[in-house]
């Protein structure tokens, strides 16, 4: 036993190649982790200059976006004389400055430098309607490396003061309103639930107009005498499916006993009844492609070609101080009409005791001529309901004209009341 103590001790040492290998699995870890160590450097470098890149861009940009909606902020087209030293103008201030802007920010690590280029939107003009404006920030990154930014607008040379007209009721052609209903048909209107609504022309009698609630075309139906409104749903009309469509013409009439009234606020009472409204419908003047004859059908209106009905008072009254009109338009097999509307039961002449009838009429969308939703003297190929033709009733006398008085922004009136005469 105590001679082979030696051996067992000596086998328990480890030996000189099993040193060597943990030295080198060591050395290999170090040079592995050195080199994660290097890519993760340059990782967070990447991160840092790119956030610092973020950074900057942001600023730039909101000092772009900055400058342009103070541009926008314009409240006058032209400064007046008097005007404050803060009042900003479109023809000034809207321009190319002369030299560029530098901005060092709070908290900045580079210096922004601002141009701004102005130029009309319409080359050569030399009062342009719009300018188109190009804002560039330019700057140096942390690389020294020099970044671009480039906003692109235009500005509309448009009064501000217009803005007011974004309340003003739109033309009724073609525009539906939220509740669903083409904005021609009458607001007492029954609505069936059905895409279509039902009016009782007159509140009372045996004809009801039944009007699709999209296009605001009427199909006529008859129902009982004793019929109300209140009483019919879109069962009531069920059987009622023609081929007789019809079109809508409607508006007010206003009465004033001045020479010089005043077309946005008539002052007069209500005419009584049979005042109302009429047509004069005329031939269609389409014509082929030649344009040499008229195309057929534009004379076959149905007999009666109209049908139209008002709330004048039966007697003169202090209640009342204007008169709805509504008419119906059986158009001819070309599905149009053309004519006049006019007003009757009352005298028409330059004598005194009679009357003028004036029309409010004006350029409303501006595109340089009436259209027939603007009240024109004669309508020209209508296929579709008209609301808002109104008329203005005042002395006949030679010496009183029907009143101009078109819109004045510096008088606070954003609407064109002017008239124009039709009768007599």
């Amino acid at each position: 036993m105590t001679a082979m103590m030696p051996l067992q001790l000596q086998s328990q040492r480890p030996s000189r190649t099993q040193r060597g290998v943990t030295l080198i699995e060591a050395l290999v870890a170090l040079v592995v982790m050195s080199f994660g160590m290097v890519a993760l450097v340059g990782l967070l470098s990447n991160l840092r200059y790119s956030g610092d890149i973020a950074k900057q861009r942001s600023e730039a940009m909101r000092l772009a976006q900055r400058d342009l909606e103070t541009l926008r902020s314009f409240s006058v087209l032209e400064k007046p004389a008097d005007a404050k030293a803060d009042v900003r103008d479109y023809e000034k201030d809207i321009a190319s400055p002369p030299e560029a802007s530098s901005f060092n920010l709070t908290n900045g690590n580079t210096t922004f430098v601002l141009k701004r280029e102005v130029t009309p939107l319409v080359k050569d003009k030399t009062e342009p309607q719009a300018r188109t404006v190009r804002v560039t920030v330019a700057w140096k990154d942390r690389g020294n490396i020099e970044q671009k930014l480039f906003l692109d607008t235009v500005i509309s040379r448009t009064d501000p003061v217009f803005s007011l007209a974004l309340g003003v009721t739109p033309p009724a052609n073609g525009i539906r309103q939220p509740d669903k209903r083409n904005p021609v048909i009458p607001p007492t209107a029954k609505d069936l639930g059905n895409g279509s609504s039902a009016f009782q022309p007159g509140g009372k009698g045996t004809a009801v107009w039944v009007f699709n609630n999209v296009t605001a075309v009427i199909t006529v139906c008859e129902v009982g005498a004793e019929t109300t409104l209140s009483t019919v749903d879109s069962s009531s009309f069920e059987s009622c499916k023609n081929d007789t469509i019809g079109y809508l013409v409607s508006g007010v009439i206003r009465f004033s006993k001045l020479d010089a009234p005043d077309p946005s606020a008539p002052e007069a009472d209500a005419l009584p009844y049979p005042l109302s409204a009429y047509l004069n419908l005329t031939p269609s003047q389409f014509k082929n492609k030649a344009g040499t004859a008229l195309l057929p059908g534009g004379n076959d209106y149905p007999s009666p070609g109209y049908q139209c009905f008002s709330d004048a008072p039966l007697s003169m009254t202090a209640d009342q101080k204007l008169v709805n009109y509504y008419c119906i338009v059986f158009p001819n097999s070309q599905r149009n009409w053309w004519g006049q509307v006019l007003l009757k039961g009352l005298d028409t002449g330059t004598d005194a005791g009679q009357y003028k009838v004036c029309r409010y009429s004006a350029d409303y969308n501006g595109n340089t001529k009436i259209d027939n939703e603007e009240h024109p003297e004669s309508y020209s190929a209508v296929s579709y309901s008209l609301a808002r033709q109104n008329f203005l009733v005042m002395p006949g006398k030679a010496t009183a004209t029907c009143p101009l008085l078109p819109a004045d922004v510096s008088a606070s009136r954003f609407l064109d009341y002017s008239t124009y005469q039709i009768q007599p």
